[in-house]
C-alpha cells in the first residue's frame, strides 16, 4: 500500500509539473502579425513604362510577389494588406481604361481595383487623385471593391445634406473595420480606421464630389484628429484593442501650429498622433516622402507610435509580436521595421497575364502619331525658370484649343450670352497660367509626335478651365509668383536665378509678352508688354485665362480665389476631355508645329549689381570653390537661401534660412546652423562630420546624423557641377542626392531641380 501511495503521488507531482509547464507555456504563447502598406501608387500596373520603355521598378506586380512571400513565411491570416490611396492616376495602362469605362466603351474593372482584388487587400482607402474623376465612376469602382471582399475606408468623408437621403454629417464610406486575431487561443480585435486628405475642394471639380464634404459639420480647423476622435471611441467600444489609422495625408507640423485651410490641413499625421491616446500605428502618405517612415511619435500620454509610409516607391512592412498580459489584455512589442524595395523581388507572372490586356490596349493608344514638329526646338529643360518650346507648346495648345472650344460654347447657347457672362469684348483666350508636369525631363525633338510624346510634355490628367480675369489680379498673381517662386543668387560676377519653394504650384504663363525683374522689389518685379494676341496691356480690363484645374482655387498659389464657378468654359465630364486631349488636338489640326508659332516672350532677370565687392558689414561665412580637408563648412542650398541645421524632425535634417550676399552668407550664424568638417579625398569624394563627431549618412529613408553608420560607404559623397553650385550625390548610391523642400533636407531620387544645388562656406573667422 505504500508502495501504492508513493507512485499515486508521484503521478499527481508529474501531473501538476504539467500542468505548471503548460500554463507557463500559454503565458508565453504568442501570434506575430505583419501589417504592410502601399501609397500613391499612381498606377504603376506594368513591368514597364509604355511612354518610356523604362523599367517600372515599384510596379504593383513585383509588390505582389513580396507581399505573397512575406504570407508563405507568416500566413496569410497573419498579414493586414491596406493600400493608402492614389491608385488610379497616373499611368496610361491605368487611366486609358478608365476612359474608355467613362465613356461607355468598356464594362471592364479598372485594372488598379482588379490588382487589389487580384493580391488580396485587406482594406483601401481613398487618395485626393481618386477625386480627379466623375464620382460615378468613382463610385462604381467602389461598389465593386466592396463586392469583392475589399471596403473602401474614409471615415471623414459624409455627406453635406445636399443629397437626397442622406443628412449632413452620414458616413458616405466605410468608416473602419474589424479584423480578429488569435493570441494565446483568446480571440482579439485590431481596428482599421480610414481618413481621407481634407483638402480635396482645393484640387478638384465640384463634379467629381457632388454632396461631400471631407470634415464632419462642426469641425471649421479641418482638423484629423477630430474625425479620428468621432470614431476612436466607437472601435474601442466595440472592443478593439489595437488601431490602425491609414491616412492619405503627409507629415506635416507638430502640434500647436494654427490649422489654417490649404496651408498646413493636407498634411496632419504628426499633429494627429501627437493630440491622440488611442492610435497605435498610423499609415500616411501623400507627400511622397518615406524618409521619416518607420519614425516613433510621442501621443497625448507620451508613448510612442510609430508611424510608416511607403512615399510611392516602397512597401512598408511592421511586424508586431502580440501576447497577453495576466489579465488576458493584448499586449505586443515590434520585432521588425522597414520599406521594402519592390525592385528586389521578381514580376507576379500570374498577375501580369492578368493586366496585360490592359497593358496593350494603352501602348496601341499611346503610340498613335498625331503630326510632326518641325523646325529647330530649344531641347532646354530649364522648365520653371527659362522660356523654353516645350512648355510654350503646351501653353499654345491649351490657349488656341480652347478658344475654339468657347466659339462653339458661343454658337450653341448665344455669343451675346456668354460675352455677358464673361464680361469682356471677346471670347478669344489671351493667356494660360498653367503649372509644369513634364515627365522625365521630356523635351519636343524635331520628327513625329505621338500621343506617347503629348503624355510626356504634360504628365497628369488635369482639366483645364476658362476663367475671367482683371489685368490687376492676372499682376497679382505674376507677382506672388515671382515672390514665392523665384530667388536670386550673385555670386562671381553672375546672377543666378533658382526655382524654389512648392514646384507643383510654380505658375507659367503663356501667351504674354513680360519680364520678371528679380532686382525689383516684391510687388514690382513683373513688366508687362502685352498679350501675343495683340491686346494691350490695361489693369481694368478683363481678360481670359486658360488654368488648370490643380492650381485652380489652390491656397498654394495666386489662383486661391477662383474656383470653377467663376468659369465660362471648361472641360466636361461626359467628354472626358483632359488637358493631353487640347494638346493632341491641337496637333493633329495643325498637322506640324513649330516654335516660331510660339509669339511671345517672357525672361527672368536681374538687373541689379553683379558685384561681388559690395559685402556686408559683418560676414559670417564665405564661399569656398571646392572644399578642402580639414575646413570647417556649413552646406547652403542656392535656391532656398537656408543652411542645414543639426535639428530633426522625424528622419529629416531641418534647413534653417540665412541671409546672403555676394559670396558671403551674413551674420549673425543661426544658433542651429550645422558646422562640418570636411575629410577629402580625391576625385571629389568627400565626407562631412559633425562637432559631435557624427558623419553625414545616407540611409534607406534620406539622411541622418551618426557616429556609427551602418556602412562606412554611405558616408562618402562626390561633388558634381550644377548651375551656380554643386550636386552632393551619395558615392554608394549614385542615384541619391541631397536636396532641400520645404525647409528639410533630406537625399532623394536625383533630379535636376533646383532644389538639388548646394554651396559651401567656410566660417569667416576660419579663414
Amino acid at each position: 500500500m505504500n508502495r501504492l501511495r508513493r507512485a499515486l503521488l508521484l503521478l499527481a507531482v508529474c501531473a501538476f509539473a504539467m500542468m505548471c509547464g503548460s500554463a507557463a507555456e500559454e503565458k508565453t504563447a504568442y501570434t506575430d502579425v505583419v501589417i504592410l502598406s502601399t501609397t500613391d501608387l499612381h498606377g504603376k500596373c506594368w513591368d514597364t513604362n509604355v511612354l518610356t520603355g523604362s523599367v517600372e521598378k515599384n510596379s504593383i506586380l513585383r509588390i505582389s510577389t513580396a507581399v505573397n512571400e512575406i504570407r508563405e513565411k507568416y500566413g496569410k491570416e497573419h498579414v493586414l494588406l491596406i493600400d493608402n490611396g492614389d491608385l488610379y492616376q497616373g499611368t496610361q495602362v491605368s487611366e486609358y481604361q478608365l476612359k474608355q469605362r467613362h465613356l461607355g466603351l468598356s464594362d471592364a474593372p479598372l485594372v488598379m481595383a482588379l490588382c487589389l482584388k487580384e493580391i488580396g487587400y485587406t482594406a483601401s482607402v481613398p487618395g485626393n487623385h481618386e477625386f480627379n474623376y466623375p464620382w460615378d465612376l468613382m463610385r462604381e469602382t467602389y461598389m465593386w471593391l466592396e463586392e469583392n471582399g475589399i471596403p473602401v475606408l474614409a471615415a471623414n468623408i459624409c455627406g453635406d445634406g445636399t443629397e437626397a437621403g442622406m443628412n449632413a454629417g452620414d458616413s458616405v464610406f466605410t468608416p473602419y473595420i474589424i479584423r480578429e486575431i488569435t493570441v494565446n487561443g483568446h480571440t482579439h480585435k485590431i481596428g482599421i480606421l480610414g481618413l481621407e486628405n481634407c483638402d480635396i475642394p482645393r484640387w478638384d471639380l465640384p463634379d467629381n464630389y457632388p454632396g461631400l464634404r471631407f470634415v464632419h459639420p462642426g469641425n471649421s480647423d479641418f482638423s484629423m484628429t477630430e474625425e479620428v476622435n468621432l470614431f476612436l471611441p466607437k472601435m474601442k467600444a466595440q472592443g478593439c484593442e489595437f488601431i490602425i489609422v491609414s491616412y492619405h495625408g503627409g507629415l506635416g507640423a507638430a502640434a500647436g501650429t494654427e490649422l489654417v485651410y490649404g496651408v498646413n490641413t493636407a498634411n496632419q499625421a504628426l499633429r494627429t498622433i501627437m493630440e491622440s491616446h488611442d492610435i497605435d500605428l498610423m499609415i500616411n502618405g501623400h507627400d511622397h516622402t518615406a524618409g521619416y517612415s518607420s519614425s516613433m511619435i510621442a501621443n497625448a500620454d507620451g508613448r510612442e507610435i510609430p508611424l510608416v509610409n511607403g512615399g510611392g516607391q516602397e512597401l512598408t512592412h511592421i511586424v508586431f509580436r502580440f501576447t497577453e498580459d495576466r489579465d488576458g489584455k493584448l499586449i505586443w512589442e515590434i520585432l521588425e521595421t522597414g520599406n521594402l524595395d519592390p525592385s528586389h523581388f521578381a514580376v507576379d507572372e500570374r498577375l501580369q497575364e492578368i493586366v496585360r490586356p490592359y497593358a496593350e490596349m494603352a501602348e496601341r493608344y499611346v503610340t498613335q502619331p498625331l503630326g510632326t514638329a518641325e523646325g529647330e526646338w530649344d531641347e532646354n529643360r530649364q522648365f520653371l525658370r527659362e522660356q523654353t518650346d516645350s512648355v510654350d507648346l503646351v501653353a499654345a495648345a491649351c490657349i488656341r484649343m480652347t478658344t475654339r472650344r468657347i466659339a462653339e460654347t458661343a454658337e450653341e447657347t448665344g455669343e451675346l450670352a456668354l460675352l455677358a457672362k464673361a464680361g469682356t469684348d471677346h471670347l478669344d483666350t489671351d493667356i494660360s497660367i498653367l503649372n509644369c508636369k513634364v515627365a522625365e525631363n521630356y523635351v519636343v525633338h524635331s520628327g513625329p509626335i505621338s500621343l506617347k510624346d503629348v503624355y510626356r510634355l504634360n504628365r497628369f490628367s488635369n482639366m483645364v478651365l476658362v476663367i475671367p480675369m482683371t489685368g490687376e489680379q492676372i499682376r497679382a498673381v505674376m507677382e506672388e509668383n515671382a515672390a514665392g517662386r523665384l530667388s536670386v543668387r550673385v555670386h562671381d560676377g553672375e546672377a543666378f536665378i533658382y526655382s524654389k519653394g512648392h514646384q507643383n504650384t510654380h505658375l507659367l504663363f503663356g501667351g504674354m509678352n513680360y519680364t520678371c525683374d528679380l532686382a525689383r522689389p516684391d510687388g514690382e518685379k513683373i513688366v508687362i508688354e502685352g498679350f501675343a494676341n495683340g491686346r494691350s496691356f490695361d489693369p481694368d480690363m478683363t481678360y481670359l485665362a486658360a488654368v488648370s484645374d490643380y492650381v485652380l482655387g489652390n491656397e498654394r498659389c495666386g489662383l486661391r480665389g477662383f474656383s470653377a464657378d467663376d468659369a465660362i468654359w471648361r472641360q466636361t465630364d461626359e467628354s472626358g476631355e483632359v488637358i493631353q486631349n487640347l494638346i493632341a488636338e491641337y496637333i493633329i489640326l495643325q498637322g506640324h508645329v513649330t516654335p516660331a508659332e510660339f509669339n511671345w516672350t517672357w525672361k527672368n532677370t536681374f538687373s541689379g549689381s553683379l558685384e561681388d565687392t559690395a559685402l556686408p558689414e559683418k560676414v559670417a561665412a564665405a564661399l569656398v570653390s571646392v572644399p578642402k580637408d580639414g575646413q570647417r563648412v556649413v552646406i547652403f542650398s542656392e535656391a532656398e537661401q537656408c543652411v542645414i541645421t543639426g535639428q530633426q524632425i522625424s528622419g529629416f535634417l531641418e534647413a534653417e534660412a540665412w541671409g546672403a550676399q555676394g559670396r558671403t552668407l551674413k551674420s549673425p550664424r543661426p544658433d542651429a546652423a550645422l558646422v562640418f568638417t570636411v575629410q577629402a579625398m580625391e576625385n571629389r569624394m568627400f565626407r562631412f562630420r559633425d562637432p559631435e563627431g557624427r558623419w553625414l549618412v545616407l540611409t534607406a529613408n534620406g539622411i541622418t546624423l551618426s557616429a556609427e553608420p551602418e556602412r562606412e560607404e554611405l558616408t562618402w559623397w562626390t561633388l558634381e557641377p550644377a548651375y551656380g553650385g554643386w550636386n552632393i550625390v551619395n558615392a554608394e548610391m549614385k542615384n541619391r542626392a541631397m536636396e532641400v523642400r520645404y525647409g528639410l533636407a533630406a537625399a532623394s531620387q536625383r533630379g535636376e531641380g533646383d532644389a538639388f544645388i548646394f554651396n559651401f562656406y567656410e566660417l569667416e573667422q576660419e579663414r
